[in-house]
Parts: structure tokens; sequence; C-alpha cells
């Protein structure tokens, strides 16, 4: 019983700790392209119409991490002779 219920809150915890996990991962990302190469991302996008300030890129990249992450799927290839 005491496997049981572990295994419940496990779950639980993981359902709702993974896509903090997936933001945090973005923001990161969207940190490190903003301090590399932000200037040249945010003039490029310009070009095709799209404004996004330079300093939202954090928050940007984590939205789309997480979003990201509910369209992932697995694909198994299994080659029989």
């Amino acid at each position: 019983m005491e496997i049981l219920i572990g295994t419940i809150v496990g779950f639980i915890i993981l359902c709702f700790v993974a896509p903090f996990l997936n933001f945090l991962g973005g923001w990161i990302s969207g940190w490190l392209i903003k301090v590399t190469i932000g200037n040249m991302i945010v003039s490029g996008l310009s070009l095709i119409g799209i404004h996004i300030p330079i300093e939202s890129f954090p928050l940007f990249f984590g939205t789309l991490n997480v979003i990201a992450g509910f369209f992932r799927a697995t694909t198994i290839n299994n080659k029989g002779n």
C-alpha cells in the first residue's frame, strides 16, 4: 500500500515539475541567445515583420519550450528481416 501511495505521489510531482524544468531549460537557452547573438536574431526577425524585444527572449523561448513539450513524439523503427 505504501508503494502505491509513493508511486501516485511521485507521478503527481513529476506532472507538476516537468513543465517547470522545460521552462527553465528554454529560459536558459533564451538568455544565452540574448547575450550572444540576440541582436542578429532581432534584426533578422524584424526583416520579416516579427518584432520581439531582445529583453523578452528568455521568457519567449521558455514559453515556446513548454508548448513544444506537449507535441513531442517518439518514433520507433522496427526493421524486420
